[in-house]
């Protein structure tokens, strides 16, 4: 589907599996073939207090910062509830597809009106330039696959880096890609399959932020669901698919790390009680993970830490969400939350700073 279409009708998958969970999980059936469990745990490294508040000495990092930026995102995050996505699609065609393609202004207006448009790096941008830190913010299609997503990424560093002040001829600029979520797995699929020596371009490190590097057992529930109706099997993007465990089994196997870049990774883990958005997310990978037989449940509400690991694991963060990692908190505030006690902020600026003190 084109991209015009896809900046309107971003799915919300806490949104839509909310609507999907309960008369699902009356069944107990099992969401994926295997889990790898955490082996104790200590390995969950948790984070507690350290970003709550920003300090004052961080240093910026040697080379530019590269924000790559998951599913749904783009300018915007946008969060469209399932029963207006499902009622547009069908409005006009018996063609989802050519529907979605040709869909009526009117109906895109009334898309956008019961949507909710989150800033998607809201505030990070620019306290990693205050602190002296080189940013560059990636935009690829929101909904595309990996291998897509990553050809996009290597033309806007191309053009970017090309013409990047102070280049001498020949050189290539280094770079450190910061991933959230899916933007992770693009970068990884950019330094093992497409950068060369011949890119204006040189990725030194990549720091990875509640990304499926294993897949995320929502995903697996959303297409277990999905392909059992032939107009939200033909709406889904395809990036969907290409975040579930079997997919990214695959694609580990391909797409391997290159020892010459640093990699890091942080995972996050939620408190399911009281009104959560990622509640019925949470649950489903709960008893993902239990029937697999693993023991450590702990996930953000999209991507359990089990499966967020990748290089050097940085640790576990406490009590926030997948959207608290991109500083949704302080963007949508629902009313009567607590206080919360996590600067996002903080973590992005203590991630330049981690890349300042390895060199990169």
């Amino acid at each position: 589907m084109p991209l015009y279409t896809h900046r309107r009708l971003a799915i919300a998958l806490p949104v839509i599996v909310t609507s999907l969970w309960n008369p699902y999980k009356k069944h107990h059936a099992t969401l994926t073939d295997e889990i790898a469990p955490l082996a104790k745990p200590e390995d969950l490294k948790l984070i507690k207090d350290k970003y709550f508040h920003l300090r004052d000495d961080y240093k910026p990092p040697k080379y530019p910062i590269v924000l790559c930026h998951g599913l749904s995102g783009f300018d915007t995050l946008i969060l469209l509830q399932l029963p207006q996505f499902k009622a547009s699609v069908k409005k006009g065609s018996e063609n989802p597809e050519e529907n979605l393609k040709k869909m009526p202004s009117e109906v895109t207006e009334q898309v956008k009106s019961s949507s909710v448009m989150v800033n998607y790096w809201y505030g990070i941008e620019d306290a990693l330039a205050k602190v002296g830190a080189d940013v560059i913010t990636a935009k690829v299609p929101p909904f595309d696959s990996i291998s897509d997503r990553a050809k996009l990424l290597d033309m806007l560093l191309s053009e970017k880096c090309r013409d990047f002040p102070g280049k001498k001829p020949g050189e290539r600029i280094k770079v450190n890609l910061v991933g959230h979520s899916m933007g992770g797995l693009d970068a990884r699929y950019l330094i093992s399959k497409i950068q060369n020596r011949d890119s204006p371009y040189e990725v030194v490190s990549l720091t990875t932020i509640g990304t499926p590097h294993q897949g995320s057992e929502v995903a697996d529930f959303v297409m277990s669901v999905v392909e059992k109706d032939d107009l939200l099997s033909a709406a889904t993007p395809v990036a969907i698919s290409q975040l579930t465990t079997g997919y990214l089994k695959g694609f580990n196997r391909e797409v391997r790390n290159d020892p010459k870049v640093g990699y890091f990774s942080f995972g996050a883990l939620m408190d399911p009680s009281g009104f959560k958005l990622f509640r019925a997310t949470y649950e489903i990978i709960k008893l993902a993970i239990e029937q697999s037989g693993g023991t450590f449940v702990e996930n953000d509400g999209m991507v359990s830490v089990s499966l967020a690991r990748w290089g050097d694991y940085k640790g576990t963060l406490d009590n926030v969400d997948h959207l608290d990692l991109i500083n949704w908190t302080n963007t949508l505030k629902i009313p009567f939350v607590e206080q919360e006690s996590f600067n996002p902020i903080a973590l992005y600026l203590d991630i330049a700073d981690n890349l300042s003190q390895n060199g990169f």
